[in-house]
């Protein structure tokens, strides 16, 4: 799993319990275009399901951090959320958006940092916690790698 082109590694992060089932989650659907006219019964639906499109959502990652002691924990973790809200660096510039690459899968997901790190449990002074990081997917249909 790699995250703007690093491996999730380098942040001392492993995929914890119910990520992958979160991103292998299908993405909502957008309502049908419908409409109600008062001059006929029902609801007339203008299109196709076939033509149905994807809703944006939001998402939460649930990862385990792991680092020498409690302070290089700190520095890990204050690392990873400056990098999240950075994004990917493109032309030397740094867009915001995320690319998780999950070549497992075969995809690769294109993610805003919430600026929300939801869950933080530290282990003691060990050096280890589980985090969960929220994001926000604003185009679901655009996963290629």
């Amino acid at each position: 799993m790699c995250l703007n082109g690093r491996d999730i590694e380098e942040w001392g992060l492993t995929p914890w319990e119910g990520t992958y089932q979160t991103l292998m989650k299908p993405a909502p659907m957008k309502d049908l275009t419908k409409n109600e006219n008062s001059s006929v019964h029902g609801t007339m639906l203008i299109t196709t399901p076939s033509a149905r499109r994807y809703k944006a959502q939001d998402m939460s990652l649930m990862f385990y951090i792991d680092a020498k002691n409690i302070v290089d924990l700190d520095r890990r973790v204050q690392q990873l959320s400056a990098d999240l809200v950075n994004g990917k660096k493109v032309n030397g510039s740094f867009t915001g958006v995320n690319e998780l690459t999950i070549p497992e899968l075969g995809r690769t997901y294109r993610l805003t940092f919430n600026n929300q790190i939801e869950k933080f449990s530290v282990f003691g002074l060990t050096g280890a916690a589980t985090i969960s990081i929220k994001f926000h997917e604003p185009n679901p249909n655009n996963r290629a790698i």
